[in-house]
């Protein structure tokens, strides 16, 4: 499943895990899939620097990460470099990375998977 991260320029915005929650949902008991992702949304930590232009969002407590540039979507990726998952990202140039991605405003999303491989051949795992 993907990493799911939406908002408005300017605003405040918010982030959601996912990973998991169909396989975590059991008939038999209490849906911690759900009360996972809400926690970990709570743990999310975001913010746009006016002066360097720069928006940056860290999913859970900050850990070593290794920076990876995405081609495709034009942002940097940390990775964690023993598990491969995807901790949080940056958007350097963020008005300029907006205006090309969403012409007509309004709200932006960006998906991301939960694990990155770090090695240049490998594509990131849907």
């Amino acid at each position: 499943m993907l990493d799911h991260f939406a908002g408005l320029p300017g605003r405040s915005t918010s982030a959601r895990r996912t990973h998991g929650m169909a396989e975590d949902t059991k008939d038999d008991g209490p849906d911690y899939a759900e009360e996972n992702a809400l926690r970990n949304a709570s743990e999310s930590l975001h913010n746009y620097d006016p002066a360097a232009d720069t928006f940056t969002a860290v999913f859970g407590a900050p850990v070593p990460a290794a920076t990876i540039y995405d081609e495709e979507r034009e942002i940097l990726v940390r990775v964690e470099p023993q598990s491969h998952a995807v901790v949080g990202f940056t958007i350097p140039n963020f008005k300029a990375w907006y205006a090309k991605n969403y012409p007509d405003g309004g709200e932006w999303e960006l998906d991301l998977p939960p694990t990155w491989p770090i090695g240049a051949d490998e594509p990131p795992a849907e």
